[in-house]
């Protein structure tokens, strides 16, 4: 009787099966790897990723925002609401403070804006236009806006217009 010895598998088929196996546990993990790897985790669908200006000092009522009273802030945020984006807008240099802001807050509207482009009794140009005709008038206006703002122009003692301010000290009319 011959006896059987245990036989070996080739080593071309171990290579192959420990290839296929590494394949398994790479294809398996690297997912996992990947999105543990990933700084920034998914976000809920009611938060949302935004950049933020925020004061790197206390600022006095008045105070003419510099570069580096300045600094931008990413956050998360959570905002329940669909229809309406956050306000997002960044405060920039040349702005004004309306209140006194602590360090590290927001630098928003109303307590920031674009500094005035007309000054309450500043003499304004007052520009209506329709088509090709065009009518420009001189007045003084009754109230300190920055672009876009309303301005009141007195064109003298008893008629007022009303316009929007579109550049210094000019205003265009409704």
């Amino acid at each position: 009787m011959m006896r059987s010895t245990p036989t070996r598998p080739a080593p071309l088929v171990v290579v192959y099966l420990l290839s296929l196996l590494a394949a398994v546990l790479v294809t398996s993990l690297l997912p996992v790897a990947l999105q543990a790897q990933d700084a920034t985790p998914a976000l809920r669908h009611d938060q949302r990723r935004v950049s933020l200006t925020v004061a790197t000092r206390d600022l006095a009522r008045g105070d003419t925002l510099r570069s580096e009273d300045i600094a931008v802030r990413d956050t998360v945020i959570t905002w329940r609401w669909n229809g309406i984006a956050p306000d997002t807008t960044r405060a920039l240099t040349g702005w004004v403070t309306r209140r006194h802001i602590a360090a590290g807050e927001v630098l928003r509207a109303p307590a920031v804006t674009p500094p005035p482009v007309i000054a309450s009794g500043a003499t304004v140009t007052a520009i209506w236009q329709d088509g090709p005709l065009k009518l420009v008038l001189s007045g003084v206006a009754t109230n300190t806006a920055t672009v876009g703002a309303p301005v009141g122009v007195r064109i003298d003692r008893t008629r007022r217009l009303d316009g929007i301010a579109i550049a210094p000290n000019t205003v265009r009319l409704r």
